[in-house]
């Protein structure tokens, strides 16, 4: 399916965004020479959405250079799409340092979600990016000025970990004044929440701190990874929390009965009416361990082990 105009929604003066299943940036800057500058804001899933996003940019500009992705992390929906472009325009990828370093050996997403080296279900575009170089790496949190035609657009990267390991934001203040925030998933639009109530997470207590922390990030327009567009954070920043707080509240009563992991994942799978295949008991099931290290360390939670088997029950 083609990329079209109708999917390109203009924020600022130089700042749009693709309305995909994940959401793209898109800076625009006009050079003297005749040559329009371009960056993105992450790639989409793999080769397939690189190819179309080219195709589109291929359509929209005449003359153009496709500056640089600049990735919020390194999932596979999110850097799947940055080696084809890399090798079609010759453009650089930009990163937080964790990020970066999963990005070049992308063989560590599945193995985290599995625990170990991941079987070949799980080895699929939808969590296996093709690996990409790193040409800048952030460490840490910084301001980047880039020149355009009236001034300058600023870029602030923003720590916003816990989604996954080193995940950034991104907060453009363009030459007009908009400030926008391509949040990655630190932030789901309503009916991506709604479709997938237990979000993927890999630091649940990270999560909450990065919840909290984007919460007093004044922006005219916030992005998240999923979904809508908004432009007042507390409303979408407060249901994101409340499906972790729902999540953990759940976890605690099922831990009324003492549990190993499995039999947790069945039970919140169960309740949640949720028919688990494959990726989603690897995805979910890494996500409910992440739920459970928050709520041990947290001291509401304690395990024991039985007969070699780890049972987790509510304190």
């Amino acid at each position: 399916m083609s990329v079209t105009t109708e999917q390109l929604i203009k924020l600022s003066e130089h700042i749009s965004y693709l309305k995909m299943p994940t959401n793209i940036g898109l800076i625009t800057i006009c050079r003297d020479d005749g040559i329009t500058e371009l960056y993105l804001i992450d790639s989409g899933n793999d080769e397939t959405n690189g190819a179309r996003i080219l195709d589109f940019l291929n359509t929209k500009f005449t003359q153009y250079r496709l500056k640089a992705i600049i990735n919020t992390h390194s999932h596979a929906d999110h850097c799947g799409g940055n080696s084809y472009l890399v090798r079609k325009t010759g453009c650089e990828v930009w990163a937080s340092k964790g990020e970066a370093y999963l990005m070049e050996f992308p063989d560590i997403e599945t193995q985290l979600v599995w625990g170990g080296t991941a079987i070949h279900d799980i080895r699929s575009k939808y969590l296996l990016a093709e690996a990409c170089r790193v040409n800048r790496v952030f460490n840490g949190e910084e301001e980047i000025a880039v020149s355009c035609d009236n001034g300058k657009i600023l870029l602030n990267v923003i720590s916003l970990p816990g989604h996954y390991v080193d995940q950034t934001g991104f907060l453009f203040t363009d030459t007009d004044g908009k400030k926008i925030m391509f949040a990655g998933d630190v932030l789901s639009g309503r009916n991506s929440i709604k479709k997938h109530w237990i979000q993927y997470l890999l630091d649940e207590t990270k999560t909450k701190e990065s919840l909290e922390k984007i919460q007093n990030i004044k922006a005219d327009f916030y992005i998240p990874g999923h979904g809508d567009i908004v432009d007042n954070i507390e409303g979408i920043a407060e249901l994101n929390l409340l499906a972790i707080l729902e999540t953990e509240d759940m976890i605690i009563d099922e831990l009324k009965i003492p549990k190993t992991m499995e039999q947790l994942l069945k039970a919140v799978a169960d309740r949640s009416g949720i028919t688990l295949k494959t990726s989603q008991f690897c995805l979910i099931g890494s996500t409910l361990r992440s739920y459970v290290t928050g709520l041990y360390e947290s001291g509401k939670i304690s395990y024991e082990i039985l007969e070699n088997q780890m049972f987790w029950k509510k304190v």
